[in-house]
């Protein structure tokens, strides 16, 4: 191969760079390949970190001896549960009320995403584009108390009292508190927002919805493994 050719070419680099992010955060299309409104984006933002929020109110609780460590999974389960029924009840609902998303004439022919047009920040087309929703509404229900009962584990697992405790410093439970609530995020968006491309994976026979557990079951086989010893 001459030294010219360069690894990527300019199509397959940007393919990567709207891919590969998707991949990482577990949905999030932070980059895409059409000129969508910077609403958009900070939905699929606040849809993110929304667990993290919700979390963060019972870790507050705890860490101000208002609530007791169960009381406080219990208070952030409850509150994402509540939370994620309210996102599949909209996602539901916007496909009820409109047709398919318009998709905008577009004239490159590798075009990898469909581009849509939006018509505000709360319209149909707009959160069937962020929350495709499920096949099959048990999936609706079972997906949402899985959501529920993750975040309530992930934050009696993460609170940073037990965290100091566990490391002797700070300084280790601030990271593991920060990157353990950043894969949390990853596990409840691919669960229950939209659940990211994986690379090798034919999503179009996933029947029965089994990718987005992916993500939630490893997290879980971590949390088991502190529930167990405790």
């Amino acid at each position: 191969m001459s030294p010219d050719v360069p690894l990527l070419n300019d199509y397959k680099k940007d393919f990567l760079l709207k891919r590969f992010p998707q991949t990482v955060l577990g949905g999030p299309r932070l980059r895409l390949g059409f000129c969508a409104p910077p609403y958009v984006y900070i939905n699929q933002i606040i849809l993110f970190l929304m667990p993290w929020v919700l979390g963060g109110i019972g870790t507050l609780l705890y860490q101000l001896g208002i609530l007791e460590d169960y009381y406080t999974a219990a208070l952030s389960g409850g509150l994402m549960l509540f939370t994620a029924f309210v996102i599949q009840c909209t996602s539901l609902y916007a496909r009820n009320k409109s047709s398919v998303v318009k998709r905008m004439l577009s004239t490159d022919i590798l075009a990898e995403e469909d581009e849509h047009e939006f018509s505000s920040c709360t319209g149909a087309e707009t959160i069937k584009f962020l929350i495709p929703g499920k096949k099959y509404k048990a999936n609706m229900v079972f997906h949402s108390v899985l959501a529920g009962l993750m975040c309530g584990l992930g934050t009696w697992y993460l609170l940073p009292n037990r965290m100091i405790l566990l490391y002797g410093n700070a300084g280790g439970a601030i990271l593991l508190f920060f990157f353990g609530w950043i894969t949390l995020c990853t596990g409840e968006y691919s669960l229950i927002v939209n659940t990211a491309i994986e690379t090798a994976t034919f999503q179009t026979q996933d029947t029965y919805e089994i990718i987005p557990l992916m993500r939630p079951l490893y997290i879980f086989f971590f949390v088991s493994i502190d529930l167990a010893y405790r």
